[in-house]
């Protein structure tokens, strides 16, 4: 096969992007910890859940409340980076995310409907993921066979988003029922450039000139996915000590739509830069001086299920100034006609530590999972994802616990390793960090 005709196999194959599958992070579940106590306490919180963030994580604990409660919870610092080794020869590059958001704000309040006793009614807006990345990867001079410069710019904008809505009932004097029902909102855009010149080979009829590619391809993809969630969930108390919660998540999607568009353009030049014309070709289509291939793609109903959770938790409390917490979390397997959706079961864990001091000062901290539900980790799978990184984090919280309400800090860190294919075929060490730094209050009322 002549030298220049492997030059656009390799192009168009060998040194393909592996961008398709970048959607932003649909696959990790504890990007950020919710609620203004559990976050302190690594998400570890089913068999607590005595406040208004009680409806995301289990509506039953919500009735053990007292009082009324307001609270929110606002990140003003959240950074994420993903660095992919020996993408080109020794180069690496990185993938970084920043972000300001509120991930909760709730309010519950207790009512006393006729014939129905006590309840708890709460409302809460959940925001467990969303991030905006501005990448401008440029890396040049490396030695990888054929790779003279490769050049990369994106803009992704991702967010995951519930409204929920839910209703405790307290039965006995440690026991609470409830249930949550949420509109759940999905929505990514990327918007990728990537180009790499690569060369120089030798073309057959100019065995005097040297030949280079100049390869780009420009990406959008956007995917929504809107529908409802139910959680319902029960908490009790097995003794003085001891706290056990339990809840179950069913989501239904009921509005989908992906668009993909990719456009690849290649061009055959000199080492001055002047466009060379292929002129024999054994294949038609791949004569002249620009190659170009053009793909649009829109498709509703691609997810056929969405992943339901389940959640069981434990707290013991030896000392009135001591508390500690853990769960366990079963995340169902999802399935549909893209790689963006599809995800395995998997199963994450967190451990929680309270310590109060003097009724007043409390620290917090804990740790906790959170593993890639990437469906397979075989990469060369046509239908797989090419990217996974599973996280392990840490949670750390300071504030102050008064009488009508409570204030505190809060900083969560995750580091990760895994695996992934930027490059068609090169399958590289990838890793993460991830850190948020948020402000949370909770106030108390009748």
């Amino acid at each position: 096969m002549p030298r220049w005709q492997l030059l656009i196999r390799l192009a168009f194959t060998g040194v393909a992007f592996s961008c398709h599958d970048a959607n932003a992070d649909l696959f990790h579940y504890n990007n950020l910890l919710i609620g203004p106590r559990a976050a302190g306490l690594a998400g570890a919180y089913t068999a607590l859940s005595e406040d208004t963030s009680g409806l995301f994580y289990n509506p039953g604990g919500m009735s053990l409340q007292n009082t009324s409660e307001l609270s929110a919870s606002v990140n003003t610092f959240y950074m994420k980076k993903n660095r992919f080794e020996r993408v080109f020869g020794e180069k690496a590059f990185e993938e970084s995310a920043r972000g300001n958001l509120s991930s909760f704000f709730g309010f519950s309040k207790k009512v006393t409907p006729p014939l129905l006793g006590t309840l708890h009614l709460g409302i809460a807006f959940v925001n467990p993921d969303a991030a905006l990345s501005d990448e401008n990867t440029l890396i040049e001079n490396e030695p990888a066979p054929g790779v003279i410069r490769y050049h990369r710019t994106a803009n992704i904008r991702s967010g995951t988003s519930q409204f929920l809505f839910g209703v405790s009932k307290r039965l006995g004097k440690e026991t609470g029922l409830g249930c949550t029902g949420s509109y759940l909102d999905v929505d990514e855009l990327e918007q990728i450039y990537q180009d790499v010149v690569q060369g120089p080979y030798i073309y057959t009829d100019r065995p005097d000139t040297k030949i280079y590619t100049t390869l780009g391809q420009n990406v959008r993809m956007h995917l929504v996915a809107r529908g409802g969630a139910v959680r319902c969930g029960i908490r009790t108390a097995l003794g003085s000590s001891f706290k056990l919660g339990l809840s179950y998540q069913k989501a239904e999607i009921v509005l989908q739509r992906f668009e993909y568009d990719s456009e690849i353009n290649k061009v055959f030049h000199d080492p001055n830069g002047q466009i060379i014309t292929v002129e024999n070709a054994a294949n038609e289509s791949l004569k002249g001086k620009l190659l170009r291939n053009v793909t649009r793609t829109t498709q509703d109903d691609f997810i056929t299920r969405w992943p339901d959770e389940f959640r069981l938790g434990v707290a013991f409390q030896p000392h009135s100034s001591l508390l500690l917490s853990a769960d366990l979390v079963r995340h169902g397997d999802g399935e549909g006609s893209i790689s963006a959706v599809k995800r395995s079961e998997i199963f994450n864990a967190a451990v929680g530590l309270e310590w109060t001091l003097a009724q007043t000062l409390f620290w917090r901290t804990g740790f906790f999972t959170n593993s890639d539900a990437t469906a397979s980790r075989d990469l060369s799978s046509p239908y797989q994802r090419k990217e996974y990184i599973d996280y392990k984090g840490v949670s750390l919280s300071t504030g102050l616990k008064l009488r009508t309400g409570e204030y505190a800090l809060h900083y969560t860190e995750q580091r990760g390793t895994g695996k992934a294919e930027k490059i068609v075929g090169n399958t590289d060490a990838s890793s993460g960090r991830l850190q948020v730094l948020s402000i949370s209050a909770s106030q108390s009322f009748q």
